[in-house]
């Protein structure tokens, strides 16, 4: 265990100097954030006074949110806007009244009963959890941070234990997605967030979607994204007439989805304005803003919210116990894998089955034996894990653990650990996990027997179903870091051959330290025989670890979730 903790110690040192970006950079600014919702109506029509008078009450009743009515019949340069919205939301032809807030579109408008609670929606996140979750607990503890920098914005919690409708809606769209599910579960803006590593990341990652999507930013009034593509410049040049808008009405992406805050275009800030070249092609016809139809009003069949499918937002950062932060793309992904599954490795769960186990192999006295028994459990407990991340661990994320088997394995282990405890002061007295001394003949002969060469497979059977039931045990503690650290494996997009290779090195570095507790053992079993006093010692050693980790089970279950 001291090479585990150097090695521990050392990439403490390696990444201490990495740096990123902050929650509190996103409480840094206390103004409230505004977002923008344009309207787009025609003046000539029925609907543009209804949902005018919509969206002034909306505005009434909503703190932060800036609306914009623009009327397409009197102002193209709006009517072009609409066009090119339009497009992005997967409706080549636009209808009215059209409104556009968060990245998102909806179409027509009946009145503010039907209609409003739909819109609404729009700047509406959905935030599915589950109660026994403490990832789900830290994410309900950040959105006081987040409501109060963006008040508008709706937040609302779904428990997926406690709605069957909850629960069917995360998954179905978690299927839509493409994504295994798993939980917390953020849906806005049409991208889906999985998970959540704190407030410095996750919770960052959230306030950074936002404000990209707010439609208001300091230097950009308009409020688009820093994207600098075709979508920005047309807006910014709509007073052109000529074939540059045109190129630009049918090529541009209004404005891309990022997740994160781009760096500003390259271009001179003065600049911005300008269209991607000052001499078009002479094969681009020269069309007016005044050519573009006027859009009619939405019919029954075509009101709604556009449908688009969801964007997951993926990061290469993972938040570890006793190394921090740690990013694939600063530390290089052969070093990111060996730090998180060392850390992963350390499990109190694991490694007890595997000190009993060897406790009751050392009696042996046969080092081979000992070596292939405890090597077989070493071994095929790195292969079960391994074939848990390789299936990315879907059942565990979608099933979770129940608290009532919580509670069961809290109380066992406080019973086992109080008993170990008393072993340490009244040693065969009362209740005792220790062997009774007229079994031990029987008990020792039956040992024999399943340690001899005869029942060897025998044994070997035993270590393999004992590795398998730790490892799913295991599992319900930290299925986190397997689940993050095979999400950023996929973002990588490399081939198979690389992608099971890296798996094989991050169970390698899991199973390290049991290896070594192996060797150790077999190393040391001849140099001496464990003495009653020692065996006393070792009870109260293991009585107290099993005690701490039963009451953590039952009071701090989130504790034993190294990745939360």
């Amino acid at each position: 265990m001291l090479l585990r903790l150097l090695l521990l110690s050392i990439l403490v040192w390696w990444t201490g100097s990495s740096t990123i970006v902050r929650a509190e950079e996103l409480r840094g600014s206390e103004a409230v954030g505004v977002i923008r919702m344009d309207v787009f109506v025609r003046s000539d029509r029925d609907s543009a006074e209804a949902v005018s008078a919509y969206c002034g009450e909306l505005k009434q009743r909503t703190n932060g949110l800036e609306v914009r009515i623009h009327d397409v019949l009197k102002d193209k340069t709006q009517l072009l806007r609409l066009y090119q919205l339009s497009k992005k939301s997967g409706r080549p032809t636009p209808v009215l009244p059209a409104i556009y807030v968060c990245d998102r579109m909806f179409f027509g408008f009946d009145d503010a009963v039907r209609t409003g609670p739909e819109v609404e929606k729009l700047f509406t996140a959905n935030l599915y959890t589950r109660t026994t979750c403490p990832k789900c607990q830290n994410l309900k503890a950040f959105l006081p941070t987040l409501k109060k920098r963006w008040p508008a914005i709706r937040f609302v919690i779904h428990d997926v234990d406690q709605s069957a409708t909850a629960r069917s809606s995360w998954e179905a769209l978690c299927r839509k997605a493409g994504s295994p599910p798993g939980l917390p579960t953020i849906d806005f803006a049409g991208r889906i967030l999985i998970g959540y590593q704190g407030d410095d990341v996750t919770g960052a990652q959230l306030g950074q979607l936002i404000r990209d999507v707010s439609g208001v930013t300091p230097d950009e009034p308009l409020g688009w994204n820093r994207s600098g593509n075709a979508g920005d410049r047309l807006v910014r040049n709509a007073d052109r007439t000529l074939k540059v808008q045109t190129a630009l009405l049918s090529t541009a992406v209004l404005p891309t989805r990022l997740l994160a805050a781009q760096p500003p275009p390259t271009e001179d800030s003065s600049q911005l304005g300008a269209a991607p070249s000052d001499t078009p092609s002479d094969s681009q016809p020269e069309i007016s803003l005044d050519m573009l139809e006027l859009p009619d009003e939405a019919t029954a069949a075509e009101t709604g919210a556009s449908e688009v499918p969801p964007e997951v937002v993926t990061t290469d950062t993972i938040d570890v116990p006793m190394l921090g932060r740690l990013s694939a793309s600063e530390l290089g992904m052969p070093l990111f894998t060996l730090a998180v599954g060392l850390v992963d490795g350390f499990n109190p769960c694991a490694m007890w089955v595997l000190v009993f186990l060897l406790s009751v192999l050392v009696n042996i006295k046969d080092r081979r034996k000992i070596l292939v028994i405890a090597g077989t459990f070493v071994f095929v407990s790195g292969l079960a894990y391994y074939a848990f991340m390789a299936a990315w661990l879907s059942l565990f994320l979608l099933i979770g653990i129940a608290r009532p088997v919580q509670i069961a394995l809290g109380l066992l282990a406080l019973f086992i650990g109080m008993v170990n405890v008393k072993d340490f002061f009244a040693l065969k007295k009362g209740i005792s996990l220790s062997i009774p001394e007229s079994h031990k003949p029987g008990l020792y002969r039956r040992v024999r027997e399943i340690v001899g060469a005869k029942y060897l497979s025998v044994a070997l059977a035993g270590a393999v179903v004992l590795a398998v039931i730790v490892n799913m045990i295991e599992l319900l503690c930290t299925a986190g870091l397997p689940a993050l650290y095979t999400q950023v494996l996929a973002m990588q997009e490399y081939p198979s051959w690389k992608n099971y290779s890296y798996l094989l090195l991050y169970i390698a570095a899991y199973m390290f330290d049991d290896a070594l507790l192996v060797t150790v053992v077999v190393a040391t079993l001849s140099h001496r025989r464990l003495q009653e006093r020692e065996g006393r010692w070792l009870k109260l050693l293991s009585g107290a670890v099993i005690l701490v980790l039963g009451l953590v089970m039952l009071l701090r279950p989130s504790w034993l979730q190294l990745g939360s």
